[in-house]
Protein backbone atom coordinates (compact mmCIF):
# COMPACT_ATOMS: atom_id res chain seq x y z
CA UNK A 1 0.00 0.00 0.00
CA UNK A 2 3.02 2.49 1.00
CA UNK A 3 4.47 1.93 -2.94
CA UNK A 4 1.03 2.57 -4.38
CA UNK A 5 0.63 5.43 -2.34
CA UNK A 6 3.99 6.80 -3.30
CA UNK A 7 3.14 5.92 -6.84
CA UNK A 8 0.12 8.36 -6.84
CA UNK A 9 2.14 10.94 -4.96
CA UNK A 10 4.56 10.98 -7.75
CA UNK A 11 2.28 10.69 -10.70
CA UNK A 12 0.45 13.65 -9.25
CA UNK A 13 3.40 15.91 -8.98
CA UNK A 14 4.24 14.52 -12.68
CA UNK A 15 0.59 15.84 -13.71
CA UNK A 16 1.13 19.31 -11.87
CA UNK A 17 4.24 19.99 -14.09
CA UNK A 18 2.81 18.52 -17.52
CA UNK A 19 0.13 20.99 -16.58
CA UNK A 20 2.31 24.39 -15.76
CA UNK A 21 3.99 23.16 -18.89
CA UNK A 22 1.30 23.10 -21.20
CA UNK A 23 -0.05 26.04 -19.76
CA UNK A 24 2.84 28.24 -20.56
CA UNK A 25 2.71 26.76 -24.27
CA UNK A 26 -0.71 27.76 -24.54
CA UNK A 27 -0.35 31.21 -22.83
CA UNK A 28 2.38 31.78 -25.54
CA UNK A 29 0.50 30.58 -28.70
CA UNK A 30 -2.55 32.58 -27.56
CA UNK A 31 -0.74 35.69 -27.94
CA UNK A 32 -0.10 34.75 -31.42
CA UNK A 33 -3.79 33.17 -31.73
CA UNK A 34 -4.90 36.95 -31.04
CA UNK A 35 -3.23 38.29 -34.68
CA UNK A 36 -4.20 35.20 -36.49
CA UNK A 37 -7.74 35.43 -35.05
CA UNK A 38 -8.04 39.22 -36.70
CA UNK A 39 -6.68 37.23 -40.22
CA UNK A 40 -9.18 35.15 -39.90
CA UNK A 41 -12.72 37.33 -39.43
CA UNK A 42 -10.82 39.62 -42.59
CA UNK A 43 -10.43 36.53 -44.82
CA UNK A 44 -12.69 33.84 -43.83
CA UNK A 45 -12.21 32.25 -46.62
CA UNK A 46 -8.71 31.51 -45.45
CA UNK A 47 -9.88 30.71 -41.91
CA UNK A 48 -11.26 27.74 -43.01
CA UNK A 49 -7.89 26.28 -44.71
CA UNK A 50 -6.00 27.47 -41.84
CA UNK A 51 -8.30 26.00 -38.69
CA UNK A 52 -7.06 22.38 -40.35
CA UNK A 53 -4.00 23.37 -39.98
CA UNK A 54 -3.55 25.22 -36.61
CA UNK A 55 -3.86 22.23 -34.19
CA UNK A 56 -1.46 22.13 -31.37
CA UNK A 57 1.00 19.99 -30.93
CA UNK A 58 2.04 19.02 -27.44
CA UNK A 59 5.03 20.72 -25.90
CA UNK A 60 8.60 19.53 -27.11
CA UNK A 61 9.42 16.06 -25.45
CA UNK A 62 5.87 15.56 -24.41
CA UNK A 63 3.63 13.05 -26.61
CA UNK A 64 0.04 12.35 -26.84
CA UNK A 65 0.29 9.03 -25.71
CA UNK A 66 2.66 9.84 -22.50
CA UNK A 67 -0.12 12.77 -21.55
CA UNK A 68 -3.13 10.16 -22.23
CA UNK A 69 -1.26 7.30 -19.79
CA UNK A 70 -2.06 7.04 -16.52
CA UNK A 71 -0.34 7.50 -13.70
CA UNK A 72 1.79 4.48 -12.98
CA UNK A 73 2.36 3.91 -16.75
CA UNK A 74 3.84 7.31 -16.92
CA UNK A 75 6.07 6.72 -13.81
CA UNK A 76 6.93 3.84 -15.31
CA UNK A 77 8.01 5.49 -18.55
CA UNK A 78 9.47 8.04 -17.30
CA UNK A 79 11.42 6.12 -14.86
CA UNK A 80 12.56 3.72 -17.75
CA UNK A 81 15.80 4.82 -17.92
CA UNK A 82 16.96 4.27 -14.42
CA UNK A 83 15.41 0.77 -14.16
CA UNK A 84 17.41 -0.12 -16.95
CA UNK A 85 20.36 1.40 -15.33
CA UNK A 86 19.65 -1.14 -11.87
CA UNK A 87 19.59 -3.94 -14.66
CA UNK A 88 22.85 -3.14 -14.85
CA UNK A 89 24.41 -3.51 -11.73
CA UNK A 90 27.10 -5.83 -10.61
CA UNK A 91 27.32 -7.48 -7.49
CA UNK A 92 29.50 -10.56 -6.09
CA UNK A 93 26.50 -12.84 -6.89
CA UNK A 94 26.66 -11.18 -10.38
CA UNK A 95 29.60 -13.80 -11.22
CA UNK A 96 29.05 -17.50 -11.34
CA UNK A 97 32.25 -19.33 -9.68
CA UNK A 98 32.22 -22.76 -11.24
CA UNK A 99 34.84 -24.60 -13.27
CA UNK A 100 32.36 -25.05 -15.81
CA UNK A 101 32.06 -21.66 -16.24
CA UNK A 102 35.74 -20.31 -16.04
CA UNK A 103 37.77 -19.27 -18.12
CA UNK A 104 41.91 -20.46 -16.80
CA UNK A 105 45.12 -20.32 -18.67
CA UNK A 106 48.65 -21.58 -16.95
CA UNK A 107 51.30 -19.23 -17.54
CA UNK A 108 54.78 -19.50 -18.23
CA UNK A 109 57.18 -20.83 -15.03
CA UNK A 110 58.68 -16.99 -14.84
CA UNK A 111 55.26 -15.73 -13.35
CA UNK A 112 54.99 -18.92 -11.20
CA UNK A 113 55.27 -16.03 -8.27
CA UNK A 114 52.65 -13.51 -9.32
CA UNK A 115 51.41 -11.85 -6.89
CA UNK A 116 48.92 -8.91 -7.57
CA UNK A 117 46.86 -7.79 -10.74
CA UNK A 118 45.95 -4.32 -12.24
CA UNK A 119 44.16 -3.50 -15.57
CA UNK A 120 45.23 -0.10 -17.41
CA UNK A 121 42.52 2.54 -18.80
CA UNK A 122 43.09 1.01 -22.16
CA UNK A 123 42.37 -2.44 -20.93
CA UNK A 124 45.75 -4.07 -20.73
CA UNK A 125 46.79 -6.33 -17.73
CA UNK A 126 49.15 -6.33 -15.72
CA UNK A 127 50.91 -8.52 -13.19
CA UNK A 128 54.60 -7.79 -11.25
CA UNK A 129 56.57 -10.62 -9.35
CA UNK A 130 56.58 -11.16 -5.74
CA UNK A 131 60.13 -10.38 -5.27
CA UNK A 132 61.52 -8.41 -7.74
CA UNK A 133 60.50 -4.96 -9.44
CA UNK A 134 59.34 -6.95 -12.65
CA UNK A 135 55.65 -5.97 -14.35
CA UNK A 136 54.48 -8.05 -17.01
CA UNK A 137 52.09 -7.35 -19.41
CA UNK A 138 49.70 -10.42 -20.12
CA UNK A 139 46.91 -10.71 -22.75
CA UNK A 140 44.19 -12.99 -20.67
CA UNK A 141 42.79 -14.39 -23.26
CA UNK A 142 45.01 -16.64 -23.92
CA UNK A 143 47.18 -16.29 -20.70
CA UNK A 144 50.60 -15.30 -23.41
CA UNK A 145 53.32 -12.66 -21.82
CA UNK A 146 53.15 -9.23 -24.58
CA UNK A 147 55.94 -7.70 -22.98
CA UNK A 148 58.18 -7.39 -19.91
CA UNK A 149 59.56 -4.12 -18.54
CA UNK A 150 61.27 -3.64 -14.89
CA UNK A 151 62.10 -1.01 -12.17
CA UNK A 152 65.76 0.01 -12.04
CA UNK A 153 68.08 2.51 -12.17
CA UNK A 154 70.86 0.00 -13.25
CA UNK A 155 70.96 -2.66 -15.04
CA UNK A 156 69.24 -5.46 -12.34
CA UNK A 157 65.74 -4.79 -11.60
CA UNK A 158 64.84 -3.38 -7.60
CA UNK A 159 64.39 -6.27 -4.96
CA UNK A 160 61.96 -6.07 -2.38
CA UNK A 161 58.29 -7.69 -0.66
CA UNK A 162 56.09 -6.49 -3.59
CA UNK A 163 52.60 -7.18 -2.71
CA UNK A 164 50.32 -5.10 -4.56
CA UNK A 165 49.74 -3.19 -8.23
CA UNK A 166 47.64 -0.74 -9.48
CA UNK A 167 47.78 1.67 -12.34
CA UNK A 168 46.67 5.46 -12.44
CA UNK A 169 46.05 6.59 -16.08
CA UNK A 170 50.07 5.77 -17.62
CA UNK A 171 51.29 5.53 -14.22
CA UNK A 172 52.03 2.36 -12.39
CA UNK A 173 52.17 1.69 -8.64
CA UNK A 174 53.89 -1.11 -6.46
CA UNK A 175 52.91 -1.32 -3.03
CA UNK A 176 55.50 -3.08 -0.45
CA UNK A 177 54.86 -5.10 2.73
CA UNK A 178 56.02 -2.81 4.63
CA UNK A 179 54.27 -0.03 2.80
CA UNK A 180 56.87 1.47 0.52
CA UNK A 181 54.96 2.86 -2.97
CA UNK A 182 56.99 2.72 -5.78
CA UNK A 183 55.92 4.86 -8.52
CA UNK A 184 57.03 4.53 -12.17
CA UNK A 185 55.62 4.77 -15.86
CA UNK A 186 54.56 2.01 -18.25
CA UNK A 187 57.73 0.69 -20.11
CA UNK A 188 58.64 -0.80 -23.27
CA UNK A 189 59.24 -4.37 -23.37
CA UNK A 190 62.94 -5.23 -21.98
CA UNK A 191 63.08 -1.59 -20.77
CA UNK A 192 64.50 -0.75 -17.60
CA UNK A 193 62.14 2.25 -15.88
CA UNK A 194 63.30 5.38 -13.28
CA UNK A 195 60.88 5.23 -10.45
CA UNK A 196 60.41 7.41 -6.93
CA UNK A 197 59.77 5.40 -3.66
CA UNK A 198 57.25 7.41 -1.05
CA UNK A 199 56.85 5.80 2.56
CA UNK A 200 53.55 5.69 3.67
CA UNK A 201 54.75 4.98 7.43
CA UNK A 202 51.94 2.22 7.79
CA UNK A 203 54.06 -0.69 7.93
CA UNK A 204 54.74 0.23 11.39
CA UNK A 205 50.69 -0.35 12.22
CA UNK A 206 50.07 -3.63 9.61
CA UNK A 207 51.69 -5.85 6.94
CA UNK A 208 50.52 -4.38 3.50
CA UNK A 209 49.14 -6.71 1.09
CA UNK A 210 47.30 -5.44 -1.80
CA UNK A 211 46.89 -2.29 -3.38
CA UNK A 212 44.33 -0.39 -5.74
CA UNK A 213 43.24 3.05 -6.88
CA UNK A 214 39.90 4.47 -6.57
CA UNK A 215 39.70 6.89 -9.08
CA UNK A 216 36.85 9.21 -7.62
CA UNK A 217 38.63 9.90 -4.29
CA UNK A 218 42.08 9.80 -5.97
CA UNK A 219 43.69 7.48 -3.62
CA UNK A 220 45.13 4.23 -3.65
CA UNK A 221 43.94 1.44 -1.12
CA UNK A 222 46.69 -0.01 0.87
CA UNK A 223 45.26 -3.01 2.56
CA UNK A 224 45.88 -4.56 5.74
CA UNK A 225 46.88 -8.51 5.71
CA UNK A 226 48.28 -8.83 9.30
CA UNK A 227 47.84 -5.77 12.21
CA UNK A 228 50.59 -5.11 14.63
CA UNK A 229 48.58 -3.12 16.39
CA UNK A 230 46.63 -4.38 19.06
CA UNK A 231 43.49 -2.65 18.49
CA UNK A 232 43.27 -3.12 14.95
CA UNK A 233 44.21 -6.83 15.32
CA UNK A 234 40.93 -9.24 14.12
CA UNK A 235 40.33 -6.42 11.90
CA UNK A 236 40.66 -6.27 8.07
CA UNK A 237 42.25 -2.09 7.23
CA UNK A 238 42.27 -0.37 4.50
CA UNK A 239 44.05 2.69 4.34
CA UNK A 240 43.79 5.46 1.50
CA UNK A 241 46.78 7.43 0.37
CA UNK A 242 46.90 10.48 -1.69
CA UNK A 243 48.28 10.47 -5.13
CA UNK A 244 48.07 13.86 -5.54
CA UNK A 245 49.61 15.24 -2.10
CA UNK A 246 51.39 11.80 -2.03
CA UNK A 247 50.82 11.02 1.84
CA UNK A 248 48.54 8.99 3.84
CA UNK A 249 45.02 10.30 4.39
CA UNK A 250 45.37 9.29 8.26
CA UNK A 251 41.91 10.06 8.96
CA UNK A 252 40.12 8.23 6.36
CA UNK A 253 40.82 4.45 6.31
CA UNK A 254 38.86 2.06 6.60
CA UNK A 255 38.11 -0.71 9.59
CA UNK A 256 35.92 -4.01 9.28
CA UNK A 257 36.11 -6.69 11.86
CA UNK A 258 36.90 -9.77 10.25
CA UNK A 259 33.64 -11.38 11.73
CA UNK A 260 31.93 -9.60 9.07
CA UNK A 261 33.88 -11.85 6.36
CA UNK A 262 33.80 -15.43 8.27
CA UNK A 263 29.94 -15.00 8.59
CA UNK A 264 29.68 -15.33 5.13
CA UNK A 265 31.81 -18.26 4.75
CA UNK A 266 32.79 -21.42 6.70
CA UNK A 267 35.86 -19.94 7.67
CA UNK A 268 37.38 -18.90 11.56
CA UNK A 269 39.93 -16.22 9.59
CA UNK A 270 40.07 -14.17 6.53
CA UNK A 271 43.39 -13.33 5.45
CA UNK A 272 43.26 -10.98 2.27
CA UNK A 273 45.64 -11.06 -0.52
CA UNK A 274 44.38 -8.52 -2.97
CA UNK A 275 41.90 -6.01 -3.61
CA UNK A 276 40.43 -4.14 -6.46
CA UNK A 277 37.29 -1.34 -6.99
CA UNK A 278 34.56 -2.70 -9.12
CA UNK A 279 34.65 -0.34 -12.37
CA UNK A 280 30.56 -0.62 -12.36
CA UNK A 281 29.49 -0.38 -8.81
CA UNK A 282 32.59 1.46 -7.59
CA UNK A 283 32.29 -1.38 -4.39
CA UNK A 284 35.83 -3.16 -3.59
CA UNK A 285 36.23 -6.61 -3.76
CA UNK A 286 38.98 -8.74 -1.68
CA UNK A 287 40.25 -12.31 -2.44
CA UNK A 288 41.93 -14.07 0.72
CA UNK A 289 44.48 -16.64 -0.63
CA UNK A 290 44.57 -18.97 2.27
CA UNK A 291 40.81 -18.71 2.80
CA UNK A 292 40.48 -19.31 -0.76
CA UNK A 293 37.42 -17.09 -0.88
CA UNK A 294 36.39 -13.52 -1.94
CA UNK A 295 34.57 -11.31 -0.62
CA UNK A 296 32.50 -7.47 -1.44
CA UNK A 297 32.61 -4.47 0.41
CA UNK A 298 31.41 -0.92 0.07
CA UNK A 299 33.42 2.15 0.58
CA UNK A 300 32.22 3.09 3.29
CA UNK A 301 33.04 -0.53 5.01
CA UNK A 302 30.35 -2.66 4.87
CA UNK A 303 30.63 -6.59 3.93
CA UNK A 304 27.64 -6.75 1.16
CA UNK A 305 29.01 -10.52 0.76
CA UNK A 306 31.42 -13.43 0.34
CA UNK A 307 31.77 -16.67 -0.49
CA UNK A 308 34.43 -19.60 -1.93
CA UNK A 309 35.98 -20.28 -4.62
CA UNK A 310 36.14 -23.48 -6.63
CA UNK A 311 39.40 -25.32 -4.56
CA UNK A 312 40.28 -27.13 -8.49
CA UNK A 313 41.11 -23.85 -9.75
CA UNK A 314 42.63 -21.82 -7.19
CA UNK A 315 45.84 -23.41 -4.68
CA UNK A 316 46.36 -19.50 -3.46
CA UNK A 317 44.49 -16.42 -5.09
CA UNK A 318 46.88 -13.47 -5.02
CA UNK A 319 45.79 -11.33 -7.33
CA UNK A 320 42.73 -9.85 -8.33
CA UNK A 321 41.39 -7.17 -11.24
CA UNK A 322 37.99 -6.34 -13.92
CA UNK A 323 38.43 -6.70 -17.73
CA UNK A 324 36.69 -4.14 -19.89
CA UNK A 325 33.67 -6.27 -20.08
CA UNK A 326 33.21 -6.83 -16.42
CA UNK A 327 34.72 -9.81 -16.34
CA UNK A 328 36.13 -11.02 -12.93
CA UNK A 329 40.14 -11.83 -13.07
CA UNK A 330 42.21 -13.64 -10.54
CA UNK A 331 45.89 -15.27 -10.58
CA UNK A 332 47.07 -17.50 -8.61
CA UNK A 333 50.38 -18.51 -7.55
CA UNK A 334 51.93 -21.44 -8.62
CA UNK A 335 52.44 -22.99 -5.56
CA UNK A 336 55.31 -25.51 -6.63
CA UNK A 337 53.66 -25.66 -9.65
CA UNK A 338 52.52 -23.33 -12.58
CA UNK A 339 50.71 -20.20 -11.79
CA UNK A 340 47.16 -19.84 -12.96
CA UNK A 341 44.86 -16.85 -14.70
CA UNK A 342 41.11 -17.44 -14.09
CA UNK A 343 38.76 -15.55 -15.80
CA UNK A 344 34.82 -15.53 -14.24
CA UNK A 345 32.28 -13.71 -17.18
CA UNK A 346 29.01 -11.68 -15.40
CA UNK A 347 26.10 -14.27 -15.76
CA UNK A 348 24.16 -13.60 -18.31
CA UNK A 349 21.21 -12.51 -16.22
CA UNK A 350 22.87 -9.14 -15.72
Amino acid sequence: MQTRGNKLLLGFLVFSLLILVVSIFYREDRSVGLSDEKVKKENPSTGLGEEKVEKKNPPAGLSEDLLKMNPDAMIDHLLGDTKAEKKKEISLESYDLKVEIATHWKLPGRLEEISGLAMTINNRLLAHDDEEGIIHEIDYRNGVIVKTFQLSDMKHPVNDDFEGIATVNDLVYLVTSSGRIYECSRGADGESVLYNIYSTGVGRDCEIEGLAYDASQRVLLLMCKNARREDLKEHLVIYHWSIDVKQLNEDAHIVIPVIEFTRHIDEKEFQPSGIEKHPVSGNYFVVAARQRAIAEVTPGGQVVGAKPFPDQLHRQPEGITFAEDGALIIADEGVGRKARLTLYPVSEDQ
